[in-house]
């Protein structure tokens, strides 16, 4: 009985004699990256395929389920007959900005001369996240002005001049929230809508939002301890890890019905600096389907967040009545962190480890 194990490959090469050939082969053979699927065992032969070839190969001992490996496929060029090799273990550091949306993965753009000496272009700054497929390009229309301009998400097509418009973030506003909340804010509890993401026709898709509760700001003053907590988090407890998350929901401000979440893992440093953000991601609800439009959509939040578009979007994001102010993030504090509809987890370096494992970041 033959298993085929092929879930997802990825051609790498070193070779300059390849040009502009999206099949990537080496001198005598091609690479092929495989993972290991979740009803494997080590040391089983399994069979895959890439390029029209199909082939088997043995999982190599020391890999568990989710891992992946390298194998190195003959051409089968010149009369060869070798069998595939798995090859050698490697070490790689992943240091780029990129943005990873199911199986597709984007590099940021690195910005030409001209790009950086077009006033146009720095009145109303764009970023570009190339693929293989498709581009994905997140803009702002106007730095003058920057509370009157969202920022637009589009994809563009590899070869074709004209792209395909997503959506768009913006601020909550007025009309946004509930009556209540507009005529007697000191009053008021219930949900308050903080950002939202349009779809292309400009309706409201997902929403941000905070809950207002009676008094929720009394213990407050707990925050002026949060050193102490955190000092006695990293030298007592071992959890210098925390994973946060935060709710999307859907357009309706009342409607509680949760569609994603925006997962952020931090790392604490040192007690008495900011914690360092190592991984941001965005999670559909159990039961609930995005499709990849949604994801692209819902990434403007974390690419805003990350630091890769500090360069072009610093005036934008930060200046008063800019959309940094309408974009709650994990702040550490609990009592703030609660009425953003953000919960937190702290962990050791080995839970986060094992929660890396199961989100396949192993």
């Amino acid at each position: 009985t033959t298993i085929h194990a092929f879930f997802q490959i990825r051609f790498q090469t070193n070779s300059p004699s390849l040009k502009n050939n999206n099949s990537l082969t080496m001198a005598g053979h091609f690479v092929v990256r495989l993972r290991v699927p979740g009803w494997a065992q080590p040391g089983q032969v399994i069979e895959a395929s890439a390029r029209g070839k199909k082939f088997s190969v043995k999982i190599p001992a020391y890999l568990r389920p989710g891992q992946f490996f390298t194998v190195n496929v003959p051409n089968g060029s010149g009369g060869e007959s070798k069998a595939p090799s798995v090859a050698a273990p490697e070490v790689s550091f992943n240091l780029e900005p990129n943005i990873i949306i199911g199986n597709d993965k984007y590099f940021k753009e690195v910005k030409k001369c001209q790009d950086w000496c077009d006033c146009s272009r720095m009145c109303c700054p764009y970023v570009r996240f190339s693929g293989k497929d498709d581009d994905v390009i997140l803009k702002h229309d106007c730095c003058c002005l920057p509370c009157c301009c969202n920022f637009k998400i589009s994809t563009q097509k590899n070869g074709h001049a004209n792209g395909g418009d997503i959506g768009a973030l913006a601020p909550a506003s007025c009309s946004d929230q509930n009556c209540t909340a507009l005529c007697c804010p000191c009053c008021y509890t219930g949900p308050k809508m903080q950002a939202k993401f349009l779809g292309p026709d400009g309706e409201k898709k997902y929403t941000l939002k905070s809950e207002v509760k009676c008094c929720q700001y009394l213990c407050l003053c707990l925050a002026c301890c949060n050193p102490c907590f955190r000092m006695a988090r990293f030298c007592c407890q071992d959890a210098q890890y925390t994973r946060y998350e935060q709710n999307v929901y859907g357009p309706d401000i009342n409607d509680q019905t949760v569609y994603a979440k925006l997962v952020y893992t931090d790392r604490m440093v040192c007690p008495c600096v900011p914690d360092e953000r190592i991984q941001m991601k965005i999670v559909p609800q159990s039961g609930k389907v995005l499709s990849k439009e949604d994801l692209v959509l819902l990434s403007i939040y974390p690419t805003l967040l990350s630091g890769y578009t500090c360069s072009e979007f610093c005036l934008p994001l930060c200046c008063p009545g800019g959309m940094l102010s309408a974009m709650p993030n994990p702040s550490g504090i609990v009592q703030v962190d609660d009425a953003n509809n953000i919960q937190a987890e702290h962990m050791n370096i080995k839970e986060a480890l094992e929660e890396r494992k199961q989100d396949d970041m192993y």
